[in-house]
């Protein structure tokens, strides 16, 4: 009776630790790497994943609000990135994997800032040999 009891309350200490879950990349077309340039709406620094919002200008002269997912805070950090690199108003160029249901944005692996420096991450499993073209 011990035994079961010490499993059972084993088994509820198993149950209560938060799931340490990450969501997949597979929205993104991983092996391309598309550009597009616009005018920074937000950058939110935050962590799991950042976020960079640009408004880009279609054919028909229309601003569309583009969504980008990045790497987290501490990887973006490594490639040169910071909390204020790229601020509301700045227009900037953006290479990304684009998303599979073909709405506007994607994750973004390097851009090229105001002042014409580019910043990039490291991430061989996206861009598998289209990096190249961006550099």
């Amino acid at each position: 009776m011990k035994r079961l009891l010490a499993l059972i309350v084993f088994a509820l200490y198993v149950a209560s630790w938060p799931a340490d879950a990450h969501h997949s990349l597979a929205q993104y077309i991983q092996t391309r790497g598309d550009v597009v340039i616009g005018r920074v709406k937000d950058f939110a620094w935050t962590n799991p994943h950042t976020e960079l919002v640009v408004l880009v200008r279609g054919d028909d002269g229309m601003m569309t609000e583009w969504s980008f997912e990045g790497a987290s805070t501490s990887r973006l950090a490594i490639a040169g990135f910071k909390k204020d690199t790229m601020m509301p108003g700045d227009t900037i160029s953006v290479v990304y994997s684009p998303r599979r249901d073909g709405k506007p944005g994607g994750m973004f692996v390097a851009v090229t800032l105001a002042d014409g420096r580019t910043l990039k991450l490291e991430r061989r499993q996206l861009l598998q040999g289209g990096a190249q073209r961006y550099e």
